[in-house]
């Protein structure tokens, strides 16, 4: 069997969809080590992603296919979702397409018998959609969601990265029998090259937290609830470093912007706490990552992060400044010690093992795969 695994569109220099890249890669990695003697992985990359997806081929099995020598255009993915992918599975003789982004191709000149398994991450688009219409354009919301839909229509087969995700789509209509619950793999340890090291202008003991302009990552409620912070804890409060956003103007809060991969790894490790408020997420690697250099943690009280971290985490409805700062105020007031936070980073490193392994992510995937493939009822007649 021949599998098509598509990041024709994916780029590390995107920080809307760095976790998703991320997740393409690890993912590929270790499905490059599960394959059986009969089974082969075309790497479909651009030149953008070309080094790094090179670097997970390890064996004669995994094969790496560059369709463009850099990041495609939108008119090229355009073309390459109505037509380019199913004229390429024609020529490579593939039997199954694989997406770790979300989106299957069309339908125009697909393969009978070839058929499509996506990775939906979250349907955080359906949540703007309702709670912030104006975000998106006309243009933007019919494309994006006529894309979502087309592949929760014509997928064979739809990988939820978490049950949270998966209530998503049961609550659009998607039958539980086409839906497999597979738990994003979790790195155990950072993916940072270079030493750990500290962004200018961050020094001494303070808070870390990670928001965006995205509306869904609540940077009004992570200084909010920081502001609180400070009102409650006065002139012991801790600085606040931000990451994510660079042009902030409040009383102890540092933006740092985008931060380095060794940079983000210092900030975790040398964090008294670490803040995450978002409003929706699919997954949230973020929290997960903090706890498991042994970081305490206050984030949003949603299912999705319970299902990740556990009990290992503080929750707060991010909507709701004073319970934030309260929450911030009681994990500080906790003796973190050194051996405290070893403790709290062996735990985490036990969740990871136990159920967020890239291993049993990678088999659990191909798992899916395999029994689409062996379906005879794989053609769906075009809706």
């Amino acid at each position: 069997m021949k599998y098509l695994y598509d990041v024709s569109e994916l780029t590390p220099k995107a920080p809307k969809s760095i976790g998703i890249y991320r997740y393409a890669l690890g993912l590929a990695r270790e499905m490059s080590r599960q394959l059986l003697e009969d089974e082969q992985l075309v790497l479909v990359c651009n030149g953008s992603n070309r080094a790094d997806f090179a670097s997970v081929v390890s064996s004669d099995r995994t094969t790496l296919h560059c369709v463009r020598d850099a990041m495609p255009s939108h008119v090229w993915r355009q073309w390459w979702m109505l037509i380019g992918c199913a004229l390429l599975i024609r020529r490579l003789g593939v039997d199954l397409y694989f997406s770790p982004k979300g989106f299957v191709p069309g339908a125009l000149a697909w393969p009978r018998r070839v058929g499509r398994v996506a990775v939906i991450h979250d349907l955080i688009p359906f949540w703007y959609f309702q709670h912030r219409p104006e975000y998106f354009s006309r243009l933007e919301t019919c494309l994006v969601g006529r894309a979502f839909r087309h592949t929760m229509r014509q997928a064979d087969r739809i990988v939820a990265i978490s049950n949270a995700t998966l209530s998503a789509l049961l609550a659009e209509g998607v039958q539980t029998s086409r839906i497999s619950v597979v738990l994003n793999g979790v790195d155990t340890a950072s993916i940072a090259t270079a030493q750990p090291t500290l962004p200018a202008g961050v020094s001494g003991r303070f808070i870390f937290a990670m928001a965006s302009s995205l509306p869904h990552k609540n940077l009004e409620g992570v200084l909010a609830g920081y502001a609180a912070y400070r009102e409650l804890a006065g002139e012991a409060a801790l600085p606040l470093a931000l990451c994510g956003v660079s042009d902030v103007r409040q009383e102890g809060v540092l933006g740092l912007g985008r931060v380095s991969d060794a940079e983000l790894d210092g900030l975790y490790q040398r964090a008294e706490l670490f803040l995450f408020l978002s409003w929706i997420e699919g997954f949230g690697y973020p929290p997960i990552e903090a706890l498991r250099v042994g970081t305490p943690v206050v984030c949003s009280e949603l299912p999705v992060l319970h299902e990740v971290c556990g009990d290992m985490a503080h929750y707060a409805p991010p909507g709701q400044p004073a319970v934030v700062a309260k929450r911030m105020f009681e994990a500080l007031a906790s003796e973190w010690t050194s051996e405290n936070r070893r403790v709290l980073a062996i735990a985490a490193a036990r969740r990871i093992d136990e159920s967020l392994a890239w291993e049993a992510c990678a088999s659990r995937v191909l798992n899916a795969i395999r029994e689409v493939c062996r379906l005879s009822h794989l053609h769906r007649d075009p809706v």
